[in-house]
């Protein structure tokens, strides 16, 4: 194998490492207004929005600057349900984690829940869903491991890319 063909391979088994984020994506949608919203959710239909390029609301200026999260809110209201989803500013305790319940007066209800992945405010009554499943993170290491290892392997051995012996 050609040494411009091993930095390629190994280059490319580099950039399956790289995992860059620069936006956070959520669903942003109330079922009051599309019924794709609640609960089963059908997300095909429903936008997304970039929670990074939004602008922070005016009572929140002096203390958060971006969105940090994603979050869901299920609304009982005399037995009506509404699910409001979108892009989160103030984190706490239970995000990716537990969605949090309030009760009030008068059969009024409420579960709010929090999430920071990628387009994670899709679970139908908690966040246990996490879009970062271990085997899906670890397969561009994996990837590019193989790539190392075929680099390496296929120079000591003068195998092409084909798995053919080439004659020296």
């Amino acid at each position: 194998m050609s040494p411009l063909m091993e930095r390629t391979l190994l280059l490319l088994g580099i950039l399956c490492c790289l995992q860059a984020t620069t936006a956070l994506m959520c669903y942003d949608c109330n079922s009051a207004y599309d019924p794709n919203c609640g609960d089963p959710f059908e997300p095909y239909t429903l936008g997304k929005v970039n929670c990074t390029q939004q602008e922070v609301k005016e009572h929140l200026k002096d203390k958060y600057t971006k969105p940090l999260l994603c979050r869901k809110t299920t609304q009982k209201v005399y037995g009506k349900v509404r699910v409001v989803r979108g892009c989160g500013y103030i984190p706490d305790k239970s995000d990716d984690g537990l969605c949090m319940k309030r009760s009030g007066t008068h059969d009024v209800q409420a579960i709010y829940c929090a999430c920071t992945s990628e387009l994670c405010n899709h679970a139908a009554s908690t966040l246990y869903q996490n879009n970062n499943h271990p085997i899906l993170s670890a397969l561009p290491y994996t990837l590019a491991a193989f790539f190392v290892w075929f680099a390496t392997f296929s120079s000591h051995f003068n195998i092409n890319a084909f798995g053919a012996v080439q004659n020296s």
